[in-house]
This record gives C-alpha cells, sequence and structure tokens, in this order.
C-alpha cells in the first residue's frame, strides 16, 4: 500500500514537472522576446517571476542576462552568483560573471572566467559558446575577434545549421569590426533559417545607418515594422534615419511609436524624443516630453530645450527663464543658438530693458553663426529704432560676414547712413557749423557708396539712383550743389529707369521720389540759366500733381525758384528690386 502511493505520488510530482517544463520555457521565450523589442518592463517581471517561482541555476541566468543587457552590472553579479550558488557547474552564470567583467571594464578579468567555463565545458556546449561570444559584443571594451572564435566553435556544433542565433551573433561581431558586408550575409542567413526574423531585418538597416545609406535604411526598418509591428527598437532606429534625412516630422512620429511599443520611462531616452519634437517643430509635444523628465534627471539640456520650445510658443518670459538657467548651469554648453533665442526672447518683451539684451545676446551669438547672418538681425532692429549710425555699423558687418550680402544690405546701409547724415553733428556747438557740414557730408558719401554697389549688382533698380542724386545734393549746400550739379546724373538715371517701367503699378510706388527730382532738376536747370529746361522740369511736375505749390511758385514767379527745403523721406522706395538676392 506504501509503495503503490509512493508510486502515485512520484508519477503525480513527474506530471507535474512535465507540465511545468514548456510553461517555464515558454515563459522564458516570452521574456527574451521583450528584452530583444526594448520591452523592459515586461521582461524583467518576467525573469524575476522565473526566478523567484523556480529559481534554477537556468532562470538566475536569465535574470542576470536582463539586468547585463539594461546596464546593471551589480544586480546581474548578484543573480549569478545566486546561479553558481544553486548549481556550481552551471557554467552560463560563469560566462554571466564574464560579462558583468566587461562591463566594468575588466578585460582580463572577463577572459579567464568565460575561457574558464568554455574549459570546463571542453568546448562541447554550444549554448555556453553562443552566449560567451555574446558577451564580446554587448560592452565597449567588447572584443568581436574573440566573438567570432567562440561563436566558430558553437557553429561547428550546430551541424544542421538551423541555429538562427548564431548568425545574429556573427552578424553583431561583424557590425562592431565595422565589417558591413560580412555582417550583412550572417543576419540575411539567420533569415534563410527564420523568415520573417524582424530583428534581422532591423539590423540589416542598422548596417546602412551606420554607413550613412539613410534611403537604404528606411527600407529595411519599414521592411522590419511589416514584419513584426511590435518589435520596438525598428521604430528608434527609424526615426534616426529620417532624422538624419532631415525629416524631423515623421522622425518625431516614428519616435512616439517606439515610446508606445517598448513602454520605456528611460530619461534620456524621453529627452531625444523631446529633442526630435523641437526639430520637427512640435514645440507644445518637446514640452509634454519634458514635462515627464522633471525630477526624474539632472540634465540641464532640459532648460535649453524649453528655453527653444517656449519661444517657438510665443512663451518669451518662459523662454527667458529657462535659457538663463540654462547658462548659468551648463556655461561650456552654450553654443550660439542659446544666445539667438535668448536674444529673440528678450527682444519680443516690447520693453526698452529687452530691447537692449535682445541685442546684447544676438551679439554674443553672431561672431558663433555660419548660417543666418545674425549681423543683418541686429542691423534691422537698430534701423527699426532709428538708431542709424549703430545700423550703419552692423549692416557694414553683415556684408563683410556673408560670401552673398543680399542686395537689400547694400539698400539698408545705405538709407542707415543716409538718415543718420541728418542728425550728424547735433553734439557739436551749435556755432561750429563748418564741422557740422563736414561730419553730414561724411555720412552723405558714405550712403552714396553704397547705393553706388547697389545699382553695380541691381543695375536696373531705380532706388540706388534716386539715393545717390539726394546724397549728393545733400553733400553740400543748396547753393554749392545746384551749382556743382553733382546729383543730376543720378536723378537722370532714376527718371530714365522709372520713366521705362510699363503700367501704373510699377511706377506708382516711385511717383513722390519723381517729383522731388524733377524739382532738383528743374531747379540746377534754372541755376544754370536754362529756364526753358527748367520749366519743362516743372510742368512734370505740374503733370503728377497738379496742386504742388512749390512747383506752382516755380512757374509764377520772376525769380529762379529755391529747391525743396525737405529732404524726401525713403520710405515709398525702400522695397526689394527685382534683382533682389
Amino acid at each position: 500500500m506504501m509503495n503503490s502511493q509512493r508510486k502515485s505520488l512520484l508519477m503525480a510530482l513527474l506530471m507535474g514537472a512535465v507540465a511545468a517544463a514548456p510553461v517555464f520555457a515558454q515563459d522564458v521565450q516570452s521574456g527574451l522576446k521583450d528584452l530583444e523589442s526594448e520591452r523592459y518592463v515586461k521582461a524583467e517581471q518576467t525573469f524575476k517571476q522565473l526566478a523567484t517561482t523556480a529559481p534554477t541555476a537556468d532562470n538566475q541566468f536569465n535574470l542576470g542576462y536582463y539586468y547585463l543587457r539594461t546596464n546593471q552590472p551589480d544586480l546581474a553579479k548578484a543573480a549569478f552568483d545566486k546561479g553558481l550558488a544553486t548549481d556550481p557547474k552551471n557554467q552560463l552564470n560563469n560566462v554571466g560573471l564574464g560579462g558583468v567583467a566587461l562591463a566594468k571594464k575588466n578585460r582580463a578579468g572577463a577572459r579567464a572566467l568565460i575561457d574558464g567555463a568554455v574549459q570546463a565545458t571542453k568546448s562541447k556546449d554550444q549554448n555556453v559558446l553562443m552566449r560567451a561570444g555574446e558577451m564580446y559584443t554587448l560592452f565597449e571594451t567588447n572584443d568581436p575577434a574573440e566573438a567570432v572564435r567562440l561563436v566558430d566553435l558553437a557553429d561547428k556544433l550546430d551541424k544542421k545549421n538551423t541555429s538562427t542565433e548564431i548568425e545574429m551573433i556573427y552578424g553583431d561581431a561583424y557590425n562592431i569590426k565595422n565589417d558591413g558586408g560580412n555582417a550583412v550575409s550572417k543576419y540575411e542567413n539567420a533569415l534563410l533559417i527564420t523568415p520573417n526574423l524582424a530583428e534581422a531585418t532591423y539590423k540589416i538597416g542598422r548596417v546602412y545607418l551606420r554607413g550613412k545609406n539613410y534611403a537604404e535604411a528606411q527600407k529595411f526598418f519599414k521592411a522590419a515594422i511589416d514584419q513584426d509591428p511590435e518589435f520596438a527598437p525598428t521604430y528608434k532606429a527609424y526615426a534616426d534615419a529620417l532624422a538624419n534625412s532631415r525629416a524631423y516630422g515623421p522622425a518625431s512620429k516614428i519616435y512616439d511609436s517606439y515610446v508606445q511599443k517598448s513602454g520605456t520611462t528611460d530619461p534620456e531616452l524621453l529627452l531625444d524624443v523631446a529633442r526630435y519634437k523641437f526639430l520637427a517643430k512640435d514645440n507644445l509635444g518637446a514640452i509634454n516630453y519634458l514635462d515627464q523628465l522633471k525630477g526624474k534627471i539632472n540634465n540641464p539640456i532640459i532648460d535649453r530645450i524649453y528655453g527653444w520650445a517656449n519661444y517657438g510658443l510665443g512663451k518669451y518670459p518662459e523662454s527667458i527663464e529657462s535659457l538663463n538657467k540654462f547658462v548659468a548651469s551648463a556655461p561650456n554648453k552654450i553654443i550660439y543658438d542659446d544666445y539667438v533665442y535668448l536674444g529673440r526672447s528678450y527682444g519680443q518683451l516690447g520693453t526698452p530693458e529687452g530691447d537692449s539684451l535682445g541685442v546684447v545676446y544676438l551679439e554674443k551669438a553672431a561672431p558663433q553663426d555660419t548660417t543666418e547672418n545674425l549681423y543683418r538681425e541686429i542691423a534691422q532692429k537698430y534701423y527699426s529704432a532709428k538708431r542709424y549710425d549703430k545700423a550703419a555699423d552692423y549692416y557694414s558687418k553683415t556684408i563683410a560676414n556673408d560670401k552673398k550680402p543680399l542686395n537689400n544690405d547694400y539698400q539698408f546701409l545705405g538709407l542707415s547712413n543716409y538718415q543718420y547724415a541728418f542728425t550728424a553733428g547735433r553734439a557739436l556747438a551749435p556755432n561750429d557749423t563748418a564741422q557740422q557740414r563736414q561730419l553730414k557730408k561724411q555720412y552723405f558719401m558714405k550712403a552714396d557708396s553704397a547705393f553706388a554697389k547697389l545699382a553695380e549688382v541691381a543695375p536696373t533698380f531705380p532706388v540706388p539712383y534716386y539715393y545717390r542724386g539726394q546724397s549728393n545734393y545733400y553733400a553740400y549746400t543748396s547753393a554749392e550743389a545746384l551749382n556743382n550739379g553733382v546729383f543730376v546724373p543720378y536723378h537722370e538715371k532714376f527718371v530714365e529707369l522709372v520713366n521705362a517701367e510699363t503700367g501704373s503699378t510699377k511706377r506708382q510706388p516711385y511717383l513722390k521720389n519723381l517729383v522731388t527730382a524733377y524739382k532738383l532738376l528743374g531747379a540746377h536747370s534754372f541755376a544754370k540759366k536754362d529756364e526753358t529746361k527748367g520749366r519743362d522740369y516743372i510742368n512734370k511736375v505740374i503733370a503728377l500733381d497738379p496742386n504742388d505749390k512749390e512747383a506752382k511758385a516755380y512757374l509764377e514767379g520772376p525769380k529762379a525758384p529755391a529747391p525743396p527745403t525737405t529732404p524726401a523721406k525713403p520710405k515709398a522706395p525702400v522695397k526689394k528690386s527685382s534683382a533682389s538676392k
């Protein structure tokens, strides 16, 4: 009776063991799949549960392997030590301890442990050999040649060539060696053994990504997603390939998919997603990701991206606060863009202090800028603020720092000097008129030089000829100018170009300036005793403006008319020429 009962109990235990084994094996495979798919939370739950409910040496190795792959070498060591305590003959755990040594950059210690495990199994345990080779591909202290040597031994045991994993480890080792051709061949071998293996297709894409062949990489990433939409690493690599192709919008959306598929909460990774969101001009999306990192990561780059993104959202005080915090905490990481966004944010406050600080930070950024030519932006700010002397200085810098200056750069350099000339000398003594006149002449001649350059690059654009005429007129006293007529050729050319324009729309912006030019040309003609020509010019003024009082006075008065006393404002002709670059 006792023997019968014991036999029945033994049979029940055996039946339980047989039933449980496939369940554990299935759980291990599920955990490994989650690990490869970077669903780390689920993988950890699986391996912890297995190590708790069935603390075998193999389950301890799997738990330690998870910790190694997730960069937690101390926890990995504890798991491998438990595995060895459970079964000192289980060499996988010695291989795992070798991996811990590699993670801690102890190459000699790793070699001793791994070689010891291989020797203890007489190079006959395929799993030990595969894992040993893999360890040499997982860390910065990698050794792809040693990995290949060990996998070669495992491959000899794979008589029927049925191990996908051997081919994958081969591919990883060759990829580390930067031998893309052999890496791709091994991944393709894995696909022959296991068709539609997304991990292999994804890793082929990574080879192309590493070689900066972004278009080809994207093809393989798309194929890997079709093979297994749940294999999360593909989405991250695909996003990188898109971002390197400057397709930031699609990249940020693909990265969203990675976050969803992997369930990651890794702060550094979420920070990368925030970067992509910002680059895709999804400023709100960037801030949403940054908000998830509060209290979880101490990285000053967070303040930078907050600052940039808030600028994009028009939240200028918030942008200033974040960027000032970044500049204070990470002075060695400041790039010119930080000063650009800080300067522009200050400039948007609409206060004198904000405008002043805005220029200060743009000036800090300008020497490092190689794309935007920030001197132009600074010059525009000074021109808008009617600080014409400063505007002229910065338009000069704009031109000096641009291989292909814009036509408008020359135009506004001229206008800045022209406008400043009317106010130059105000700080001088009131009776020092000769010195004041000389200073004004200096700036009118600077204006003339700038407009001469504009005429050179845009010879059919009327504006530079008008302002060359005006500059040369106002550089002298009225009597001197009317006598020497230096301004005359420029105004004549201006008149010629404007009158050559067909259609009232094109001529309309220049009509007021035509009136001024005709008056000065008429005044010069009268001064030279050419009354017929003078009256002809004044009649042209009347044709444009029948109510012009000065023109009427010219025709009615017995004496030669005085020239116009008020300088023409530059508003009408200040526009881009058709030839502007």
